[in-house]
């Protein structure tokens, strides 16, 4: 990306934060890996950080750890209170390996936990390693990172590896999701991760209650690309660069178009995430949902469901819930006793059952 566009995205950015009373900024460097092009992040932040801006900022950046090391660490340890870094780490070392070409031992882990202790870590399973994603979420936690936002990629084919082994990855999942909820009833002072620890509010609420998308592209998320388009976020500019044109504006501006037809009806489409940027290069429509992540969205929801019932006979006792209302707390039991309602009435657990 030439300085300029980098320098005329940020200014952009500021001037609608000022417009629209927004009281916080955050400038995120995205690949591939960001520090591939460390001079140029080192460039764009030095101009940045020489300017007054109208709102406060931060900087941040996901890396896969392997080049921060030397010059790097060096700078980043000296801004390390305005430029934040989260690590993606996909569980255990065997894990991470398998999906990220052998790089655990390249990557300094402390040095995360160490200066970034509340950012916690990026953990994003394959099929290839779905039988081993309770213990590499439970990995995670002992590692001591407080947070893990461990999320299922979508347009990823789950029923084969990436060998084209066949795996039924709707048992595994049940049966790993299920052996991560006894473990955080076992566990009450550690966050669950929010695969597991969804918002059974939000459920209560209804679709027309849902004010916002659960995804912040093109709302509160823009993307500068290197030839200067200004897009709903990166997955975007993939197909940019194969059509070799410029896009047409994206209207991403509030849920309620954004619904596929196949999802009307469905009281899980408020906790249920969708790829727009991924949805737009796989079918071509933003709205057009990937079918493995309904089908994900519901064993979730089923095995969430069942902790969070489990939770609520003593609310107080986990981390999940202490800080609740007693009216969040009726929501959230409103939430859980509708999903299982819904999976049940719907015939999914029975699909589950019947394999």
């Amino acid at each position: 990306m030439p300085l300029n566009i980098a320098q005329s995205g940020i200014k952009s950015t500021f001037e609608r934060a000022k417009k629209e009373q927004i009281d916080y900024v955050e400038i995120l460097f995205h690949g591939g890996e960001p520090f591939i092009a460390f001079q140029r992040i080192k460039d764009i932040c030095e101009w940045l950080w020489a300017q007054e801006w109208p709102t406060k900022y931060i900087c941040y950046a996901t890396t896969n750890g392997t080049l921060i090391h030397n010059e790097v660490k060096e700078w980043l340890m000296k801004n390390k209170e305005r430029f934040i870094v989260g690590l993606s780490l996909d569980g255990t070392r065997e894990m991470h390996n398998r999906n990220r070409s052998n790089s655990y031992d390249k990557i300094d882990i402390p040095f995360f936990i160490e200066n970034w202790p509340e950012q916690g870590v990026k953990m994003t399973p394959s099929p290839g390693t779905l039988k081993s994603l309770a213990e590499g979420v439970i990995h995670i936690h002992e590692l001591g990172f407080s947070r893990n936002n461990c999320t299922f990629a979508c347009g990823v084919a789950w029923d084969k590896d990436e060998f084209g082994k066949a795996i039924d990855y709707q048992q595994i999942l049940q049966e790993q999701l299920m052996k991560l909820a006894i473990y955080y009833l076992n566990h009450p002072n550690i966050l669950p991760v929010e695969m597991l620890n969804i918002k059974f509010i939000a459920v209560a609420a209804g679709i027309n209650n849902m004010l916002d998308k659960l995804c912040g592209a093109g709302t509160i998320m823009r993307c500068w690309t290197p030839d200067g388009q200004c897009l709903p976020c990166h997955l975007f500019y993939e197909v940019s660069k194969e059509k070799g044109v410029k896009l047409d504006d994206i209207d991403l501006s509030s849920p309620c178009h954004l619904s596929d037809e196949q999802c009307k009806g469905c009281i899980l489409e408020t906790i249920c995430p969708t790829c727009y940027g991924g949805n737009y290069i796989t079918y071509g429509d933003i709205s057009k949902r990937d079918p493995y992540t309904c089908i994900i969205t519901k064993i979730r929801a089923l095995a969430g469901s069942w902790m969070i019932g489990q939770m609520l006979e003593t609310p107080e006792k986990y981390y999940a819930l202490k800080d609740f209302s007693n009216e969040e707390l009726a929501m959230t039991a409103k939430g859980v006793i509708q999903t299982q309602s819904f999976l049940e009435q719907t015939g999914f657990m029975e699909e589950l059952q019947n394999g």
